[in-house]
This record gives structure tokens, sequence and C-alpha cells, in this order.
């Protein structure tokens, strides 16, 4: 009687280390298909925000804060990269415009306040 006890507590032991066996098998296997599951939403949400340049400037700008960075920097770089050529043309024709033209509105200011200050003298001489 004490060894059919015996066989039994074995053939349980066995019984029980399969069963183990085949749980962790089955487990792996589900964190497997659960990791590749992320990896390709990530990679779909990093080709999404792959193509547009307004993202790519927000996710450098984090990137810089994290690192110790200056984020308005790495943002405008990483926004003129992902600008097409046309667009990247056209900025640097406007902000050459804007720097041959910025004295020239300066000048043209300052001449307005000059006016001014005229007009301003010569009511007050008029009372």
């Amino acid at each position: 009687m004490a060894r059919s006890v015996e066989a039994i507590i074995e053939w349980l032991k066995t019984y029980v280390r399969r069963q183990l066996d085949a749980v962790r098998d089955r487990g792996e296997t589900v964190t497997r298909k659960i990791q590749q599951k992320i990896r390709d939403g990530m990679d779909t949400l990093v080709d999404g925000v792959a193509r547009s340049p307004g993202m790519k400037a927000g996710l450098a700008g984090i990137r810089a804060i994290l690192t110790g960075k200056n984020p308005a920097w790495a943002a405008i770089k990483a926004l003129v990269t992902g600008l097409s050529g046309k667009t990247k043309i056209a900025l640097a024709l406007l902000l050459i415009l804007g720097l041959l033209l910025g004295p020239v509105l300066l000048v043209v200011l300052l001449l307005a306040l000059v006016v001014a200050a005229v007009v301003a003298a010569v009511r007050s001489g008029a009372e």
C-alpha cells in the first residue's frame, strides 16, 4: 500500500511539473505576442509622427528638455529638417527679405515718430 501511495505521489509530481511547464510556456507565448503587438503599435505611432514636421519638432523639443538642452532651438531645427525643399527655399527667402527690410522699417518708424513729435510741437505752439 505504501508503494502505491508513493507511486501516486510521484505521478502527481510529474503531472504537476508538466502542467507548470505548459503554463510557463503558454505565458511566455502570450508575453511574446503582447510585446510584438506593442512594438507594432509603436512602429505605427512613430511612422505617423515621422510624416509630420510639427510632431517632429515637438518630440525634438521634449527630447532636448530631457537632455538639458534648449528646446526651442531643437524644435526649430527639427521643424526645418521636416520641411520640403520648396518650403525651405521660401523660408530662406522670407528670412533674407526680413533681414533686408528690417532696417528700412526701423527708419520709417523713426521718421514717423519724428513727424509725430513735430506735429505735436506745432500744435502746442499754436495754442
